[in-house]
């Protein structure tokens, strides 16, 4: 029988596998996408040189392959934006594919140019604060009212050609399933646990003054084990 401690130890462990497998397909994602794309055009070309429906043809396989490798991904695809100082307009390139009870499934929107900007997914975090380097970065939670309405994680990585960025490859993973996967050893301990981003939302809780989404501060935690992507306590 594991102890209260112990118990915490096992969480922010599974935990930490959990986000590290979602981190793991998104690297996997990104570099498939640019092993791809490099054979079709040279960063200073892309993605103007390529016509969409080309583009959309060469990621899908890396995508569904995503997809169908990972128990817990729920969405993967590629996004890019570029405003060159000599553009009219900016290019914007969405194509993002998610998994239904029977198969993989395309994103709902009609992603012409003209809707693209009025979504204008530069704003969001994953793609706003991912960083030209190689590493994965982990955002959430917060509800996709786009694709689910459900709260969600995403694990982005840049995609690189010859050094340069060229876009972002994301795959999304719902807290629902991260839950599930969590639930039998959170039961096991006496103490309501809340695991939290590094700044300070909540992801997960068997707390019931705590819901996912919620901010805390540092006043509220008790002892608490932190990890690269998440923090885990029981609240004072």
């Amino acid at each position: 029988m594991l102890n209260e401690d112990e118990v915490k130890v096992c969480v922010a462990e599974r935990t930490e596998h959990l986000f590290s497998s979602v981190a793991a397909s998104a690297a996997a994602l990104s570099a498939g996408m640019a092993d791809v794309l490099s054979v079709m055009a040279d960063a200073e070309h892309f993605p103007r040189k390529l016509p969409e429906s080309q583009l959309r043809k060469a990621l899908f396989p890396v995508i569904e392959h995503t997809l169908a490798e990972s128990r817990y991904c729920f969405g993967a695809g590629f996004a890019c934006h570029h405003h060159l100082p000599e553009d009219k307009q900016p290019y914007w390139f969405l194509e993002w594919w998610f998994k239904n009870s029977r198969k993989n499934q395309n994103s709902c929107l009609e992603l012409d140019q003209a809707t693209q900007q009025r979504l204008d997914f530069s704003t969001f975090e994953w793609f706003r604060n991912t960083r030209d380097t190689e590493s994965v970065s982990l955002h959430g939670p917060y509800v996709d009212y786009v694709c689910t309405s459900a709260y969600t994680l995403t694990a982005s990585s840049p995609v690189m050609l010859n050094h340069k960025q060229v876009g972002i490859a994301a795959v999304d993973v719902l807290v629902s399933v991260i839950e599930a996967e969590l639930l039998a050893l959170l039961r096991q301990c006496r103490q309501k646990l809340v695991i939290a981003n590094p700044g300070g939302r909540v992801m997960i809780s068997s707390h019931p003054r705590y819901r996912t989404g919620t901010l805390i501060d540092d006043e509220q935690q008790g002892d608490t084990l932190r990890r690269q992507h998440f923090m885990l306590f029981a609240p004072y």
